[in-house]
C-alpha cells in the first residue's frame, strides 16, 4: 500500500517537474522523508514490543505469586453490622474467634461464622 502510493507520487513528480535538477531534489527529499518516517515507525514498534514484554513479565510474576500463595495465607474478611449501634466494620475470618468488640460502641458481639467457607 505504501509502496504503491510512493511510486504514484514519484510518477506525478516526474510528469510535473521538467528540470532534472529539481526532479532529483524532490525525489531525494521524498526519499529522506520516507526513511525518517520508517525509522520513527520502527522506534514506536520497538517501544511497544518492550512494553508488552514488561507487561508479560509482570503478569507472569503475579501469576506465580498467586499460585504460590497457600489458602492459609489468604486473608478473608466479613462485614459485620453491630446489632447495638448499626456500625459496619470489617472482621478477618478466624473460626477460633467467637466474639469481637464493636469499635464504635464497645459492646461485645458474638460471631457466628456459619458456613463462611462454603459461601465463596
Amino acid at each position: 500500500m505504501i509502496g504503491k502510493k510512493y511510486n504514484d507520487i514519484l510518477r506525478n513528480l516526474e510528469k510535473n517537474i521538467e528540470s532534472t535538477r529539481d526532479l532529483n531534489l524532490a525525489k531525494s527529499a521524498l526519499a529522506d522523508l520516507s526513511v525518517s518516517y520508517a525509522d520513527e515507525l520502527t522506534k514506536i514498534n520497538q517501544n511497544y514490543i518492550t512494553k508488552v514484554g514488561n507487561f508479560e513479565t509482570r503478569l507472569s510474576d503475579l501469576e506465580k505469586k498467586f499460585i504460590d500463595t497457600e489458602i492459609g495465607e489468604i486473608h478473608l474478611s466479613e462485614t459485620i453490622s453491630c446489632p447495638y449501634c448499626n456500625f459496619n466494620f470489617s472482621v478477618e475470618y478466624d473460626d477460633t474467634n467467637q466474639e469481637i468488640t464493636c469499635p464504635k460502641c464497645n459492646n461485645l458481639i458474638e460471631l457466628d461464622w456459619g458456613d463462611f467457607e462454603d459461601d465463596m
